[in-house]
């Protein structure tokens, strides 16, 4: 049988950016160690356990520690320029990513080949898994949806639940929000797989167009989208 038990005596710091590798290896005591680690893999003890995941989309080290040594941790980080942010900024940097956030972009009722993860299933191997089965009956009835991204033309907002129009048929923004590195309003979208070209989002009872493009929209820093998709 398997637990889940809350314990309120850990706790978790994330340093993310491009110099968060740096920066933990400068206040943690086994740094040498932590800087070796490659992405998305991790190290511990029996009381302290470090990550590599960078899940904002940026690099990024997860440090899970006693609760009772976080704040000689955060004042550390801070003292070499450090700076706190918060849910918002987190999410902000992974939907420039283009990572899917679980509840908005893909929940139990989506598949992965539905928003943008097909890749990360083994289709190819010849070996069981829980889901194949259904995930093979989807591919044979034909995926009718498909992830995309959308850079707003004009002022405004896209969020969760704005219809999106398309030629073939309509879809829905799964998240969205303002992209500083673009300066304009980007979203993830699922919309019909037949959907082509540019598109119409309704945005508080406005019909606007935007631009369709494949995520990510930022990577290590470099806009990865076409200048024109992103004018205002």
């Amino acid at each position: 049988s398997v637990a889940v038990v809350e314990r309120a005596d850990l706790a978790m710091v994330a340093v993310q950016g491009p110099r968060a590798v740096a920066e933990a290896r400068a206040v943690l005591r086994d740094g040498a160690a932590v800087a070796s680690l490659a992405p998305f893999s991790a190290r511990g003890d029996a009381a302290w356990f470090v990550a590599r995941t960078g899940y904002t989309g940026e690099d990024g080290i997860e440090i899970m520690l006693p609760a009772e040594d976080t704040s000689a941790l955060w004042e550390a980080l801070r003292a070499r320029g450090v700076v706190p942010c918060g849910l918002g900024a987190r999410d902000t940097l992974r939907l420039e990513a283009g990572l899917n956030l679980y509840g908005l972009d893909m929940d139990e009722s989506v598949t992965p080949l539905e928003c943008g993860l097909g890749w990360t299933v083994a289709l190819a191997a010849d070996r069981p898994f829980v889901g194949r089965q259904a995930l093979e009956a989807r591919l044979r009835a034909g995926v009718a949806l498909k992830r995309i991204g959308l850079i707003l033309q004009g002022r405004g907002m896209l969020r969760a639940g704005c219809v999106v129009r398309t030629a073939a048929g309509a879809g829905a923004v799964t998240s969205g929000t303002f992209s500083p590195a673009l300066a304009c309003s980007i979203a993830l979208a699922r919309v019909p797989s037949a959907a082509r070209g540019p598109c119409e989002v309704v945005v508080r009872g406005r019909t606007m167009r935007a631009h369709t493009v494949r995520p990510p929209f930022v990577r290590n820093g470099a806009i990865q989208v076409e200048p024109s998709a992103a004018a205002q």
